[in-house]
């Protein structure tokens, strides 16, 4: 790939490790061209990651997130300020298939800098986007050319208080001496009706923790509070935790981490005590409760295996991989096992619906490659693992060949809940009784659900007194029926005092 200036000047960009391809050193005969201007009314110079992303079907928007049906290319800018031209060729970093094997026909084009590497993500407030109106065409040369504006700024999200829903936005000293910067924590809560018509009435708390894409601003969606029943069942405060923020490596889950920092401390040490001094939340913490979806899921069983005097219950609901003997269908403890291919050499199938694969393991990592930091695997490896000499994960597999690095599996032994339940209930037995319910749909897309079964047996193998259930004809998402909702907020009520 070679990227020319507008004072005509060549610059030969330099790729980090995870790019999929090799950057081109000698001058080749360019199939696409895009030229690329930053809106000089938005004063400013941009550093960062650029995605272009396009659409065959002209009818439709181009993806605003890596489509892996739909061609797109990234790379690296610096101080950038006004016009590049892109040659696109067959080596550049691309997926599923180079710029330069575009069929003929019109394409839609959009494209966003991602210029934050705090944040996981590239939508953050300050990156620059290209709307998605501009058209390329490619002949039956293979060659084509257009102009790609990048003039839209993304702006941060907003959070409407009223009554019953506030913003809580505090700084944690113990996050901001881990990471040496400032780290605050970012919630929403929700008030009952009768919290200011009863001025003394003191409330059971529910901590949320949202999957993947999940934040606190959500606590402003009827679903989301649907979702989780908080308008149904004895009156309690909610609290809508954000599991993205000032996170890089991906979602955090409030999990203390030797990687993202102590945030499950973080929660319970300073948070927790904050919100008591905000809103009149009960004092005993018995009648502090979490739950949580998929990521969520993990992070809140997590919190009440390891504060088990923090909280008076825990629903983890689709959890990520609790048992690391089927973490997303691999044996993470298995003998020459590859993340990518099963015994039989054949890639291993993945993201299922309706019982039939969409996916490869081998295509989601290839995908997380592209879009860089902070995507699932990594936010594992983050989460459960150890930083190497420069505070990044320690990646658990290779991401060329999918072999299996043991030695970091053995770092992530302290995060295997099934384990740590069997080893550790007996002693634990009288602070964590009735207290831990985790449910997975049968169908689950991500195979999570052979992961609640595997705790269930190491579970039931030291007679710990937990729901481990699988709920039936339900999968990752639509678990949550309305009848689910209801049951998981009489188990809650029933723990209140």
């Amino acid at each position: 790939m070679l990227i020319r200036t507008s004072e005509n000047n060549f610059i030969i960009m330099k790729f980090t490790k995870t790019i999929l391809c090799c950057l081109l050193f000698t001058q080749l005969k360019a199939q696409v061209k895009i030229r690329l201007t930053l809106d000089s009314s938005l004063h400013k110079t941009m550093s960062g990651r650029v995605f272009i992303y396009t659409q065959s079907d002209t009818s439709k928007q181009v993806p605003n997130q890596p489509d892996p049906t739909q061609p797109m290319f990234a790379f690296q800018v610096k101080d950038w300020r006004d016009i590049i031209t892109v040659e696109l060729d067959a080596r550049a970093d691309h997926m599923p298939v180079s710029f330069s094997s575009l069929k003929p026909g019109y394409y839609k084009i959009a494209g966003i800098i991602d210029a934050d590497p705090t944040e996981r993500g590239s939508s953050n407030p300050g990156n620059v986007y290209a709307r998605q109106n501009t058209l390329l065409y490619v002949n039956e040369k293979g060659e084509g050319e257009t102009v790609l504006q990048f003039a839209s700024v993304v702006t941060a999200r907003k959070f409407t208080d009223n009554d019953s829903l506030k913003q809580l936005i505090m700084k944690s000293n113990l996050l901001s001496a881990f990471r040496k910067k400032d780290i605050f924590i970012q919630s929403a809560v929700k008030l009952p009706a009768s919290y200011y018509k009863e001025p003394s009435r003191m409330y059971p708390v529910v901590f949320v923790i949202p999957g993947w894409g999940g934040t606190h601003y959500d606590l402003q969606n009827p679903n989301q509070r649907n979702r989780y029943g908080m308008n149904i069942g004895k009156e309690k405060i909610y609290v809508y935790l954000n599991p993205e923020n000032q996170s890089p490596f991906g979602l955090h889950a409030f999990v203390d981490s030797r990687v993202n920092g102590p945030w499950g401390k973080a929660l319970v040490e300073e948070l927790v005590p904050y919100l008591q001094h905000q809103y009149r939340i009960n004092t005993d913490p018995s009648q502090h409760f979490v739950m949580g979806q998929s990521t969520g899921g993990y992070g809140s069983i997590w919190l009440q295996l390891n504060y088990p005097d923090a909280f008076g219950g825990c629903w983890g609901v689709s959890p990520d991989p609790v048992d690391f003997s089927v973490f997303l269908g691999v044996d993470l403890y298995e003998k020459n096992v590859n993340v990518f291919t099963g015994k039989d050499g054949q890639l291993r199938p993945f993201y299922f619906v309706d019982g039939k694969p969409l996916s490869t393991v081998k295509e989601f990592a290839d995908m997380e490659t592209f879009t860089g930091d902070g995507e699932q695997m990594q936010a594992f490896e983050a989460e459960f693992g150890m930083p190497d000499a420069q505070g990044r994960p320690r990646q658990i597999y290779d991401r060329k060949t999918g072999a299996l690095n043991t030695a970091v599996v053995a770092t992530w032994e302290p995060y295997n809940l099934g384990k740590f339940i069997q080893k550790n209930w007996k002693k634990m037995e009288n602070r964590l009784s009735g207290k831990v319910h985790i449910y997975s749909g049968a169908n689950d897309n991500f195979y999570l659900n052979t992961a609640v079964e595997a705790l269930a047996v190491k579970a039931n193998s030291v007679n710990a007194k937990l729901v481990a259930e699988i709920i039936p004809n339900s999968d990752h998402w639509s678990i949550w029926s309305s009848e689910f909702t209801q049951r998981v907020q009489r188990e809650i009520d029933e723990r209140i005092r």
